[in-house]
């Protein structure tokens, strides 16, 4: 009893104490604070852009330091949001941007993030103040009109494509030779579907990777976690991590690949002593994203495995693709029924685009002149505990074939599972961190000899490898990977 007695007294005390130093001390005005968080915001943006560690995968947006915009939060720009869809889409662009300051904060070098601190509002930690800060200035967003009308107008995403390089190329005469090239290409990328496998070489095997989890949820589970988690003011289905985790491992694929050498085996990115990217094939692993697709008033789910290889060796002395580093991802999108709508697959230099329907659908081509898309082939609907498999061929990492699978191909490697995040912020030998990708969201070091040729087609560095969000899908017209209506524009049911 004496002891209880005792802190309550001192509990008391301390809120005296508290309240003192409060009048003492009083808090910054509103004005005064959201000041001092634009001043903090414009200085780590100053130290980011000097030392060469902007983020790709998010658009700033002028006049709002706080938020950031990607294509699919882009799409909901409308005023006549209703003012709790509004609060929720502001909500998510402030979390846009302190993922990727907080990113760009890691990856600065000590001396600057030192000098960071030293601008800090109200003595606060960096991370706490990138937050205590988002949160201040959305909240101004969120009661002023004229704001809100300025961020509806700003909040645009600019495309992958660069606009003076096709007028200084010519684009409206270049874009048919380029024409031809891309029908040659959709030829090679179709003829495996055409029962012309070919044989494996002597000097080749193939490697399978299977997933860490055989967990394969039925479509009924699968879509009441969609229609759980997305009850929210703007209807996005967001799954909880644990969901999520089961989704990714129902619907992911067995990857075999021919490999004639380590440029075909799977790995884990790293930076080296040297400062340069690698990849260490010592351990198979897959990057995992998110993202989000709109069709009609539905907001859909997409899951999206990425794979990288070391390189794309070279074929002979002329090869114009050939280069360090190449990958492959593929991207499920599941419909409110909890069954896959549709498949399609990137490398990720955004190239070798290819969608395959789900059952009950097709694709229609564009009408509006723009690059033809491919579909080799329909993805009937998978039986229980069949999950794709995946068969790439050696150095082009082509899509050889994709079949059911019930049972794990033996002898198989498991791979393992990375947040696609990982990516963007690397640890280093010299106990920095870095990312993968430079402030363009190219990865260095991963250039083609291509980009000589393509470049009138207004794709900077056609052929490099990319950052989620900078993939431009197609040479003619202007196409983006993770256009929130693209399977819109591109599927039917197969009734119409």
């Amino acid at each position: 009893m004496v002891r209880s007695l005792g802190l309550a007294v001192v509990g008391a005390v301390l809120v005296l104490l508290i309240q003192s130093c409060a009048e003492l001390k009083p808090l910054p005005s509103p004005r005064s604070r959201e000041a001092a968080c634009e001043r903090f915001f414009g200085e780590m943006d100053r130290l980011v852009a000097e030392h060469g560690v902007a983020d790709a995968g998010t658009a700033l947006i002028p006049d709002f330091p706080h938020l950031r915009i990607d294509r699919f939060l882009a799409s909901f720009v409308n005023k006549d949001l209703s003012h709790e869809a509004y609060a929720a889409w502001v909500e998510r662009l402030r979390k846009l941007d302190e993922t990727a300051r907080l990113i760009e904060w890691r990856n600065l070098p000590s001396g600057a993030a030192t000098r960071l601190q030293v601008h800090t509002p109200f003595g606060l930690r960096v991370r706490t103040a990138v937050d205590v800060c988002g949160h201040a200035l959305a909240e101004r967003d969120l009661k002023s009109p004229a704001r809100r009308f300025r961020l509806l107008e700003h909040a645009k995403v600019p495309d992958a494509y660069s606009t003076w390089e096709r007028v200084l190329g010519l684009y409206p005469l270049t874009r048919w030779a380029i024409a031809e090239g891309v029908l040659r290409v959709h030829r090679e990328l179709r003829r495996p579907f055409l029962g012309k496998h070919e044989n494996l070489s002597g000097t080749e095997r193939r490697i399978s990777y299977a997933p860490p989890a055989p967990e394969t949820l039925g479509a009924a589970d699968v879509a009441r976690i969609l229609r759980q988690s997305a009850a929210n003011p703007l209807g996005i289905p967001e799954p909880a991590e644990d969901q999520l985790d089961r989704l990714f491992a129902s619907f992911a694929p067995i990857w075999t690949v021919e490999t004639k050498s380590d440029n075909d085996r799977i790995g884990i990115a790293r930076i080296g002593a040297d400062g340069k990217a690698y990849l260490d094939v010592t351990i198979p692993v897959v990057y995992r994203l998110a993202s989000h697709t709109r069709i009609g008033r539905q907001v859909l789910l997409q899951l999206n495995y990425l794979i990288w290889f070391p390189a794309r060796p070279a074929e002979g002395s002329l090869d114009i693709y050939a280069g360090h580093f190449d990958g492959f991802i593929w991207r499920v999108t599941l419909g409110a029924d909890g069954k896959p709508l549709a498949y399609d697959s990137i490398h990720p230099c955004g190239c070798y685009y290819q969608i395959f329907p789900g059952e009950g659908y097709r694709v229609v081509q564009p009408q509006d002149g723009s690059e033809p898309v491919l579909s080799p082939t329909p993805i009937s609907r998978l039986k229980p505990g069949e999950r794709l498999a995946i068969r790439l061929a050696s150095r082009t990492h082509f899509i050889q074939d994709i079949t059911p699978e019930r049972a794990v191909p033996a002898p198989a490697t498991a791979y393992d599972w990375l947040d696609y995040d990982e990516l963007r912020t690397l640890p280093a030998p010299n106990g920095r961190h870095r990312s993968l990708f430079d402030p363009d969201g190219l990865v260095r070091g991963s250039e083609r000899p291509e980009r000589f040729l393509f470049w009138p087609m207004g794709i900077p560095s056609s052929g490099a490898m990319r950052q989620w969000g900078t993939h431009a899908i197609a040479f003619l017209g202007r196409r983006h990977f993770d256009d929130s209506r693209l399977l819109e524009k591109l599927l039917r049911p197969i009734r119409e």
